[in-house]
């Protein structure tokens, strides 16, 4: 017999908190009757339990095996796996499931249900080979059956599941399985059995309000005209399981329901950012027997939306700070655990987000009860991608959804469907199962006094956050003219993440217009991950072509600079440093007072490149915030009396929550100079070596200096070989204009104070450029270009050996590379890189992405195979490093950036990158092209080593 899994602990906190109430609640009044769960399943993928297994149709069909339950089984090479729709052949494709299990003799006298979180998407149950009741149609709501009258007591029962991928409803496969998603098949979330007695609590529908007032909907089975003296008991409890106010009672009649009322004092209001919980135990009575004692976890919080202003949780105006999440791992596909749910959620957090949208589906309840204890508002969604469930169908789903998840304090709002996935028939719906009466949205569209349009263009958000009703209509984006409401602006989403695009890339300029505008109430970033399967059949991630890969983090979470820019911008706590000693402070919580967070500052020195590589903090300290309240700003003053400030590169500042969450990291430079190429210029002569050499031949000029040789072209006066040790380091072939194509009138070579100076002198852009050899072996080049124009880039360039690479290593902003238009999350440091050809959001994942255009560098050096090479540069703002691959144009959509072809590019002007679906130059002002305009200077010092 197949043993049942043992039952894991969603949240540890809860149970222990669960357990001390009732194990109070117990001592207080003697034994009460408990609802029984008992797993069929495991809780998630990393506890599923085997059951036997057949699949009808597709790979690995035909034959009985096992399989791991809760999962996906196209995960484990079964059936055909599909994106966006199920292929014809997949019709008729049929997972069918069975185990045994035992039925305890002391269960006779009581209910006993078959309960199932979630299966895709068909599902037909048999018991003892008898139905249990017509199939359930619909892939992400629980469902359950009575199947006390098929069980044998006392013996081994068996439970036969026949699950079809694709519904015979066609409403239903319209809605879940022809959407912008991975289409799977399976019992993807637990099975379990409860025990009840014969009269029992079926659910509660909690309205507590921020300011104590509480009421609750309980709703009963099996009472009928024949019972008197029935009645529910409602106590409620704190965390630490101390009774709140008094306890509550009401008769409760053959209808089955009571509604009770009262106001607590003293309560502590949830929100994302003061998640407080607490727990509603309901107890139904038989005179002055307990029947049944069901508890429910709720947070007292009011959310309000006042038309033409904004939204409101108690009685403070928010801003959603959101992204979009699929249900998803790489692995498993839908199947997921508290693990992965807890790391979604401190990621999301760890962006310094306080929303999610549940995209395009209910989630996982485990999911809702981390966001309730963790704190994230949350959109939760009745699945619909494109088209709507049918009315009959539309109304159970949603029923099914609302009554399980009406008491999380972090839903904010009902989306019925998405994109016009909606059925305006079953918008009343969420009503009849929510005495919250939460608000109905139809994501992408001007809706109940909200805004949800998607993907605006920057200057028609901008008519947005004037409340005006433009969105994508009649195939473009437009203000609806018969449309005379004012709305909240508050897309669900916005800035279309593809590979290295959007997502960050926009941001700013977006969030503050959103940030000024009176009627934004924040908004929803598409997408939280790279949708990436790791196949069965291959063993390799598959994102669908560019239709999965739309994440900030990809199919494991790697981390994608987006990632880092949106933290610094959604960071609630906004710092700017006025030297030497005050910090302006700009509190952007809801909640939370600046006193409440700690402050941590460093003082900074950076290495040499010929130095110990690691940073030196020469003072560190920590500060408490002033009370600064939230949507205030004020200041800090520094101790900088008595600190090295002369001695340090970099101040540094980090600020921790309440909960000591890191939230920023901040560095500020303490002097504009560059210190390393300072020291070089002050000790180029004062160093004694042997002096360079040089020979003048027909075609080059070459000059040795210790075991280094450079030779210089004639014909371009480009540096066009290096050597050490008679070894090619393969750095050549510049400073050549990135974008014009100059002539080289003159070069000249001389001797200078036991130096070797080489000048070219050019026409058609590039002006003049000296080379400076030195005997101590570094070399400094000085240039001078013109450039004029709308430009994506320009600087000059030269050629690197890209094999020959193998690493980095750096001062300068990092770690990650940056776009015009995505500058922020970016840090003053020191930073290693070893060599990677990430296609971000497309192969590889290794991040950070080792190529691309990296800002503010003071010095480079590049570690080479036979080799390495130092670089230390002044007025340079952009430093290339080889050139990154990108999407091929056919499915990059917008998501890529015009980048010079080099080895190492110096750039005075960069590229914006687009999204998905909008060219940088819509995106705002950061995503427009740079204007060059007349002579551009720069220098580096360089230097060649074994």
């Amino acid at each position: 017999m197949l043993q049942m899994g043992p039952r894991r602990i969603s949240s540890r906190i809860e149970v222990f908190f669960s357990v001390l109430i009732l194990s109070m609640l117990a001592s207080a009044h003697g034994l009460a009757i408990e609802t029984m769960r008992v797993y069929l399943s495991g809780r998630g993928k990393d506890d599923a339990v085997e059951w036997r297994f057949l699949c009808t149709h597709g790979a690995r069909s035909g034959s009985w095996t096992t399989i791991p339950v809760p999962s996906n089984w196209e995960m484990y090479g079964f059936g055909s796996l599909s994106y966006k729709k199920d292929p014809t052949n997949a019709w008729d494709e049929c997972g069918i499931y069975e185990r045994e299990f035992w039925v305890s003799p002391e269960w006779q006298g009581k209910r006993v249900f078959i309960v199932f979180e979630g299966a895709m998407t068909d599902t037909e149950v048999s018991v003892n080979g008898k139905l249990v009741g017509p199939p359930h149609r619909g892939g992400f709501y629980r469902f359950k059956y009575e199947i006390t009258s098929l069980l044998t007591f006392g013996e081994t029962n068996t439970v036969q599941v026949k699950i079809w991928k694709h519904s015979r409803d066609e409403s239903v496969n319209r809605a879940e399985r022809m959407a912008d998603y991975w289409v799977f098949g399976g019992i993807y979330r637990p099975v379990y059995l409860e025990i009840l007695p014969p009269q029992f609590i079926e659910r509660v529908a909690i309205d507590a309000k921020h300011d104590g007032r509480f009421l609750i909907e309980v709703y009963t089975v099996g009472i009928t005209k024949a019972d008197d003296e029935m009645k529910v008991v409602v106590e409620v409890r704190d965390k630490t399981g101390a009774r709140v106010g008094h306890a509550i009672s009401a008769d409760i009649s053959h209808d089955n329901k009571a509604v009770l009322t009262t106001r607590f004092n003293g309560i502590k209001a949830w929100s994302a950012e003061t998640p407080e919980l607490y727990h509603a135990v309901v107890s139904l009575f038989h005179g002055s027997c307990e029947l049944h004692r069901h508890m429910e976890r709720f947070g007292f919080r009011t959310v309000e939306v006042i038309n033409g202003d904004g939204i409101y949780v108690n009685k403070k105006r928010i801003i959603l700070k959101g992204v979009n999440r699929h249900s998803f791992w790489p692995d498993s596909g839908r199947c997921l655990s508290e693990n992965v749910h807890r790391l979604d959620i401190e990621l999301i957090k760890g962006m310094n987000m306080n929303a999610v949208r549940c995209s395009h589906y209910p989630p996982d309840k485990e999911f809702l009860d981390l966001c309730d204890e963790l704190g994230l508002y949350v959109l939760n969604e009745l699945a619909g991608w494109h088209n709507a469930y049918d009315t009959e169908i539309g109304r159970e789903l949603v029923r099914a959804m609302v009554t399980r998840d009406v008491n999380h304090p972090c839903v904010l709002f009902w989306n019925n469907g998405n994109e016009g996935g909606w059925n305006t028939a079953l918008d009343t719906e969420f009503y009849r199962y929510d005495p919250q009466k939460r608000l109905v949205l139809h994501p992408w569209s001007p809706f109940n006094g909200i805004n949800t349009a998607h993907y605006l263009a920057y200057e028609n958000a901008v008519l947005a956050c004037k409340g005006l009703p433009v969105y994508f209509r009649n195939n473009e984006e437009s203000v609806d003219p018969l449309d005379t409401n004012l709305y909240i602006y508050m897309p669900t989403e916005f800035l279309h993440g593809l590979y290295d695009g959007g997502a960050g890339a926009g941001l700013e300029d977006y969030w503050k217009l959103m940030k000024s505008s009176k009627l934004c109430a924040g908004g929803f970033i598409w997408a939280y991950l790279d949708e990436g399967v790791r196949r069965p059949d291959t063993g390799e991630i598959d994102t669908a072509g560019n239709q999965a890969p739309d994440g900030i983090v990809g199919p494991y979470r790697q981390k994608e600079a987006s990632y880092f820019t949106i933290r610094e911008i959604f960071c609630p706590i906004q710092l700017t440093y006025n030297p030497p000693d005050t910090l302006e402070v700009e509190n952007e919580f809801d909640f939370i007072d600046a006193s409440e967070c700690k402050l941590e500052w460093q003082l900074v020195k950076f290495p040499h490149p010929w130095e110990e590589p690691e940073e030196i903090i020469l003072a560190t300290g920590t500060i408490k915030p002033p009370a600064i309240a939230p949507g205030k700003k004020g200041t800090i003053k520094l101790p900088v009396n008595n600190l090295p400030m002369a001695e340090a590169d970099a101040l540094r500042i980090k600020v921790n929550d309440p909960y000591g969450r890191e939230i920023i990291c901040r560095v500020w430079l303490l002097r504009s100079e560059n210190p390393t190429a300072k020291l070089l210029a002050r000790n180029a002569r004062s160093m004694t070596s042997s002096a360079p050499i040089f020979s003048n031949a027909s075609e080059t000029v070459t000059v040795r200096v210790g075991q280094v040789e450079l030779e210089w072209s004639k014909e371009t006066g480009y540096l066009v070989s290096t050597k050490v040790n008679g070894k090619p380091i393969h750095f050549r072939d510049g400073p050549r204009p990135a974008t014009q194509a100059p002539k080289l009138t003159n070069i000249t070579l001389t001797n200078v104070e036991n130096a070797i100076l080489i000048q070219a002198y050019y026409t058609g852009g590039l002006e003049k450029v000296s080379w400076t050899v030195y005997p101590f072996g570094w070399i400094r080049c000085d240039y001078a270009y013109t450039a004029k124009g709308l430009l994506p880039y320009f600087g000059v360039l030269f050629e690197l050996d890209e094999k020959s690479v193998t690493g980095k290593r750096w001062i300068g902003l990092g770690p990650y590379r940056v776009w015009k238009n995505r500058m922020r999350g970016v840090s003053y440091g020191y930073w290693t890189n070893g060599y990677n050809n990430t296609v971000t959001g497309m192969s590889e994942w290794i991040y950070p992405e080792f190529k691309g255009c990296f800002a503010d560098v003071r010095w480079l050096q590049l570690i080479m195979r036979h080799g390495r090479i130092t670089f230390v540069f002044e007025d340079i703002p952009y430093v290339q490093v080889l050139t990154p691959c990108q999407p091929p144009p056919e499915l990059a959509g917008f998501a890529r950036a015009d980048l010079p072809q080099c080895g190492l590019g110096l750039l005075h002007g960069i590229p914006p990158i687009g999204s998905k679906f909008k060219h940088p130059e819509t995106t705002g002002p950061q995503g427009q092209l740079n204007v060059a305009s007349g002579t551009y200077k720069g220098s580096f010092w360089f230097r060649l080593e074994e």
